[in-house]
């Protein structure tokens, strides 16, 4: 039985439903408040990974363009201005590069990033980007770039594009370039507290974001600052606005909705909402080389199909007789210049210079005393030479090294180069695969060993190769190379190697007698190339600085040899950074 009550609650009755009504009210502003904040939290974090993958997407696109470039692979679009003559009547800003004829302005450099295609002054082909990135919030994506990069229009210049560009400034050729003046810095990207994170980058896209405090984007033709940010630190000014250097600065600020009115660390009011990345002359390169090595296999393919050969290879490190083909040589650079004759020398300084890829050894006899034997305990000789116990008169050298006596003394050594020295009397003997024409002076010649005194000046003559040994260069020409690689001189930088039986002679067979060139597991390679991050002096006859992996550098070469084992492409590593490419099979 239920027995109603007919007297009303008490006040302390009253007052407790009062406070939990009151309670359930505050409980669910709470809830209210702590869903909107999870809500407009989350949907930040899906708006900065939206920009930041569409971001991503436009690096790769702009890598790919300037890789592909048909004239000047490697270089990149100028930026979209606010300033160009072919608007479109709604914004500057029309989606095409805007190619600066008049005179060079840094800022010329900064703007959006161009997706539709190009139209005069910028040379042909006029294509584009073919896509309109834009980030979270709409906006299209903004890009500076790096003036080693881009064509010179008031000059009439393409960029010079290779390898060696990578550690500027140079003051010599191919590098002098934009009316005459060395290249240029890269550009840097700073962290959030304005350390550097890199001094290296070729080019940096930017999402603008959201407009904030004081930014007005109404006007058909806004300027950077109403799209990028900046913001100071102590006395520092931070900002993505400007571009007054070759060398300038753009900052990965910390979005100001992640940044409390209270932190210290920035001066207050604090505004930012740039997101950022950018690429690097090392990833640019890196991509460029995968090009190069194509069309370096195709040429020697083509090459062979009509020879049924392959070429010798010219030279590391020769000067007067660079990019020529050597008898013998089987592995250096690709020969693109017409061979001729190389002439090696020595005086009476007792110094001889012949470059390995010319000789295959050099013996250097003592007139009296000894050399330490190779296997001795102590003393022995170091690196490519070596001394029989049978002959302690005689250090022979097939690379860089040197030979001593007993008491510790180097008395015979050669560089990588063949610069060989002698620090007592004797006599230089010369071998070579190919053949020896002529001797002067102090030295005597036959078809395989030249013969000089180290007391007198003396020369003698390596034959040139055939004249069918030298990739004929230009398309224009009957040549099997696009201009645009000699241009940007990347014969200096590929090396090549070939199996003893596909030169010129030899019938190239699928035979491992003798051995095939062995590229990770395939070992039946009858030619290859590969290149690396490396930029090697114009004298530079050291494989390592051409090449980086263990495996590809762990052999010395000389004429008639070779190295015959060469790793896969590895992933890129701060010590690895060599593509191998296998021309056949």
């Amino acid at each position: 039985m239920v027995v109603m009550s007919n007297y009303p609650l008490g006040r302390n009755a009253q007052r407790g439903m009062v406070l939990i009504l009151i309670a359930f009210i505050i409980g669910l502003g709470a809830a209210a408040f702590m869903f909107k904040m999870f809500s407009a939290s989350n949907l930040q974090a899906a708006q900065d990974e939206k920009t930041m993958r569409v971001l991503g997407e436009a690096k790769a696109v702009l890598i790919a363009w300037a890789v592909s470039h048909p004239n000047s692979p490697g270089m990149m679009p100028w930026p979209d201005r606010n300033t160009d003559l072919d608007f479109d009547g709604v914004s500057a800003y029309d989606g095409k590069s805007d190619c600066a004829t008049g005179t060079f302005q840094p800022s010329y450099l900064l703007g959006q990033l161009p997706w539709r295609a190009q139209s005069n002054p910028c040379v042909t082909p006029h294509t584009g980007l073919g896509v309109d990135f834009r980030d979270a919030q709409g906006n299209r994506l903004w890009y500076a770039v790096s003036r080693n990069l881009v064509r010179d229009y008031e000059n009439s210049e393409y960029p010079i594009i290779n390898p060696g560009m990578a550690n500027p400034p140079h003051a010599v050729t191919p590098y002098l370039r934009q009316g005459g003046t060395d290249s240029y810095p890269w550009l840097k990207v700073l962290d959030r507290n304005g350390r550097l994170v890199s001094d290296r980058v070729a080019a940096v896209i930017i999402s603008p974001g959201n407009p904030l405090e004081g930014q007005d984007r109404s006007s058909t033709a806004p300027d950077a600052s109403q799209y990028l940010d900046s913001f100071q630190i102590g006395a520092a000014i931070f900002s993505n606005r400007g571009y007054a250097t070759a060398d300038e600065d753009f900052i990965m600020g910390e979005d100001s909705r992640n940044v409390s009115s209270n932190d210290a660390s920035f001066n207050q009011p604090y505004y930012f909402n740039d997101k950022l990345v950018y690429i690097t002359i090392d990833e640019l390169m890196y991509a460029l080389e995968k090009r190069v090595l194509q069309e370096t296999r195709q040429t020697l393919k083509s090459y062979y199909q009509s020879k049924t050969y392959y070429p010798f290879a010219a030279s590391y490190g020769l000067v007067a007789n660079s990019n020529q083909c050597v008898q013998g040589n089987l592995r250096g650079l690709l020969p693109v210049n017409a061979p001729s004759a190389h002439v090696c020398s020595c005086t009476s300084a007792r110094v001889c210079n012949c470059n390995f890829s010319v000789v295959s050894s050099i013996a250097f006899t003592r007139a009296s005393g000894n050399f330490v034997a190779t296997g001795s305990a102590s003393n022995a000789p170091t690196g490519a030479c070596s001394v029989a116990a049978s002959d302690r008169k005689t250090c022979t050298c097939t690379g860089k090294g040197g030979c001593k006596r007993a008491g510790g003394v180097e008395q015979f050594s050669c560089d990588a180069c063949g610069s060989c020295s002698a620090k007592v009397a004797g006599i230089n003997r010369f071998s070579t695969t190919g053949s020896f024409l002529v001797s002067t002076g102090g030295c005597s010649n036959t078809t395989n060993l030249a013969t000089c005194s180290n007391n007198t000046n003396g020369t003698f003559t390596l034959a040139a190769c055939g004249a069918t040994q030298v990739i004929t260069s230009l398309p224009a020409v009957g040549g099997l190379l696009p201009a645009w690689y000699l241009q940007n001189e990347w014969q200096k930088y590929i090396t090549y190697a070939v199996s003893s039986d596909c030169v010129s002679g030899s019938i190239c067979s699928s035979a491992s007698s003798p051995p095939k060139i062995t590229v990770g597991i395939n070992n039946n390679v009858s030619a290859l190339v590969a290149t690396s991050l490396a930029s090697p002096s114009g004298a530079s006859c050291d494989i390592s600085n051409y090449l980086s992996a263990v495996e590809n550098t762990n052999v010395i070469v000389s004429n008639g040899t070779q190295d015959s084992v060469y790793s896969n492409t590895m992933p890129k590593t701060s010590t690895n950074n060599d593509q191998v490419v296998v021309v056949s099979p």
